[in-house]
This record gives structure tokens, C-alpha cells and sequence, in this order.
């Protein structure tokens, strides 16, 4: 419970300071601010221009960074958390704190949001392919090794909103920085990397999600892909530390967006910053503030968490291990199901619906997918269309 505000506060240890300093920065910062809906709007509707501090302890990275634990909401910050905190905030030079510790917002006021965010738009890089299970922190140190990094943005999946898609936005604090990385032949985790401009990665990006609306709405989704009753499928083990879980399919949370921890949630790793984790409470300021559309994020020089934070392991668990059941169960929703031609274990088979419309559907799905597949009990599952003897010869009863 709150204290008075005569009681002592204990300052905080020099390691979580700093990761408080950051975090707040990054909240109030060009980077964020003006892509986080709640806390924009919470900043506009105040007369100074400050927010409550203790709205601002109780998102999600915040309250880790304190230690505060259980249901945590402004009015149940303890007060003596907030007046420390207060206390390290003034050491910023881009934050104003009132006078009595309890308001914060930014030293200088927030130009047109548009222009700013087309200012980071044009020093932000997108790159690809990173693994399922990347840790925010290991981007933004790779990257700095090319230039400041403002932050690092790890967008979740078109279709799925609980995984990450595979491309990371990386932002540098300066456009020439930005540039100097397109010249570069990268490579992460032994993997060559494809650098490419925000702007094309999010046009892109808009013709999934505008492909992916047109496939749940069964408009047309599967028009462009070939014809045939009969697909084949293959399964591909998702690392057991990514966290991945089986695919939401028409249960695909749209409102899920970046982590709340960066953004004010919005916004990633390097910057201080998804694309957010789920919000728990649609209600709470918190989950709005910290959890933006599509990316994942912290701030920059925090110790980041991988984009999945259940520590299961896949494959300590039989749960996680396909079945013909569990294929058939999944692939109903695009149409009825004939046949499922696998066994456990198999690491591919076959799938008969009743009629093409949906393996259609099915194929479009996978196929707008990130991954390029379905995700299904940490695998990912791709599909490809089968016809003539093949078709006749690849039939086993589900």
C-alpha cells in the first residue's frame, strides 16, 4: 500500500537506476512516443504536459525493473517507489519531473508526430532472416557495432500475433549510419542477412495483412494458388527456447501488438522500447501504453527478454508432439477434412479435404504467413499442393 509522502525513500541501486532511467526515457523519446497511442494521448490531454509517475511505474518493464510484484495498478505504487524514482529521473536531460516527484513527461515538447516518425522511419533498417527465439538485447548489440542503435523492433507475425515474424527494425540514431549498414554484407548467427528500408518492409507488410483480412473474410484468399483437393505437408521443429505455440488459426488476437515492456511498449530492445506482449487487461492503461501494434521492445542497454517468455520446453512435454488427430483438428476450419495421411512422429504427410475450395484456403493461409506456414505445437507447418498419381496414391484414412 501507498506510504505517506513524508516517509523516507530508499534510493535504488545504481543497476536498476539505470534501467529505470532508460526505460522512461525511451517511453517520452522520438523513437516511441509518437507511435504509442495511450501514452500520446495521455501527454495531450494534460495541462502541463506531464503524466503520473506512478501510471508510468505500473507497465509491465517498469514493474520489473522495480520488483514490484502481483496486481499492480498506479494508484497501488507505493509512494516512497515513486519519489525514488522521481529522484533518478531528474538526472535526464530529455524529462521534466514536477517538483513534487509525482509528474513526468518531456524537457522539450513533441514536434508534429508524422514528421518524426518519418525522421526515424528514414534511419530505421529492416533485417532478415533472424531466428524465432532472437533476444532483443543480442540484435542491438550486433548492430551497434555499425552505430548508435535508438532501438530495435521485433514485429509479430501477420497471422499470428503471439510469434515473432523474423524481421527486426533497427533504428540508428542517425540516417548516414542507417545507410552505411545497406552496404554491408552481413551475417547473424551464421546466416546471411537482407537489409532493406523500413518503408518496404512495412508496405509489404500491408499486402499480408490486407491478404490475410481477405482469407479470414473468405473473399477470394485462396484464388491465386493451385487448384486440388490433396495437400502435402511438412513439419519443422521451432527451437524449444522460442516459446512457440500451436497456431491460433481463426482465434488470431488482432489487438495484440508490441511488447508492453518498450513502448511504452511499442517499441523494442535497442531503444528502450513490440510490436509489446499481449495486454492481460484490455482496461488498463498499461497494456495500451506497452503494448503497441505489432512490435516487441526495450530500451536500449536493458537486459532483453526472448520474444516468448514461457521457459517450457517443447520438447520435454508430449503435448507438443503432432498427431493425425491433431492435424485433422487444426486444418477443419478451412473446410472439411477427408483424410490425414501421418503418423506421430512423421515429419510430413498428407491431407485431404472434400473439396479444393479449402485446401485453397489452406494453402493461402500458410502461404501469407511470415514462417511460411501454419504454427501448430511448436512446429512449423508448410504445405504444398499435390496432384495426379500422387493424389490417388497418398490417401490414409483420419
Amino acid at each position: 500500500m501507498a506510504t505517506t509522502a513524508a516517509a523516507a525513500a530508499a534510493p535504488l541501486d545504481e543497476a536498476k537506476a539505470r534501467n529505470v532511467l532508460r526505460q522512461v526515457e525511451f517511453y517520452f523519446s522520438d523513437s516511441n512516443l509518437p507511435r504509442d497511442g495511450f501514452l500520446r494521448k495521455t501527454v495531450e490531454e494534460s495541462e502541463d504536459g506531464l503524466v503520473s509517475l506512478a501510471l508510468i511505474c505500473s507497465f509491465s518493464r517498469m514493474r520489473s525493473h522495480l520488483g514490484l510484484e502481483g496486481e499492480v495498478k498506479p494508484e497501488t505504487v507505493p509512494e516512497e517507489t515513486v519519489l525514488a524514482v522521481a529522484d533518478v529521473l531528474r538526472r535526464s536531460s530529455s524529462l521534466r519531473v514536477s517538483e513534487d516527484g509525482k509528474k513526468v513527461g518531456r524537457a522539450k515538447e513533441l514536434l508534429k508526430p508524422d514528421e518524426v516518425i518519418e525522421q526515424v522511419d528514414s534511419r530505421t533498417i529492416a533485417a532478415s532472416p533472424l531466428p524465432y527465439n532472437v533476444k532483443l538485447e543480442d540484435v542491438a548489440s550486433f548492430f551497434a557495432q555499425y552505430g548508435k542503435v535508438n532501438s530495435v523492433r521485433l514485429p509479430r507475425h501477420v497471422s499470428d500475433k503471439r510469434h515473432f515474424c523474423g524481421t527486426a527494425l533497427v533504428e540508428f540514431s542517425e540516417e548516414d549510419e542507417a545507410k552505411g549498414v545497406f552496404e554491408k554484407t552481413l551475417d547473424f548467427a551464421g546466416v546471411d542477412l537482407e537489409i532493406r528500408p523500413k518503408k518496404e518492409f512495412d508496405a509489404e507488410r500491408e499486402v499480408k495483412k490486407e491478404a490475410y483480412e481477405k482469407a479470414q473474410s473468405n473473399k477470394n484468399g485462396g484464388e491465386s494458388y493451385p487448384k486440388g483437393l490433396i495437400l502435402a505437408f511438412k513439419l519443422k521443429k521451432i527451437p524449444a527456447d522460442s516459446g512457440a505455440e500451436q497456431n491460433g488459426g481463426d482465434k488470431v488476437d488482432g489487438t495484440e501488438g508490441a511488447e508492453k515492456e518498450g513502448s511504452s511498449n511499442t517499441t523494442e530492445k535497442s531503444s528502450i522500447g513490440h510490436e509489446q506482449k499481449a495486454p492481460e487487461d484490455k482496461g488498463n492503461a498499461e497494456e495500451q501504453t506497452d503494448g503497441s501494434e505489432e512490435a516487441k521492445g526495450v530500451a536500449a542497454g536493458e537486459t532483453a527478454q526472448s520474444v516468448d517468455k514461457d521457459d517450457k520446453s517443447p520438447s520435454d512435454n508430449d503435448e507438443d508432439t503432432v498427431s493425425r488427430e491433431d492435424i485433422k483438428e487444426e486444418f477443419a476450419k478451412f473446410g472439411t477434412v477427408r483424410y490425414v495421411d501421418f503418423s506421430k512422429g512423421d515429419d510430413s504427410g498428407f491431407i485431404r479435404f472434400e473439396d479444393s475450395t479449402a485446401a485453397e484456403k489452406a494453402r493461402a493461409f500458410a502461404a501469407i504467413a511470415d514462417e511460411g506456414g501454419l504454427i501448430m505445437k511448436a512446429h512449423i507447418v508448410t504445405l504444398e499442393p499435390v496432384s495426379g498419381l500422387l493424389e490417388c496414391n497418398s490417401r490414409r484414412s483420419g
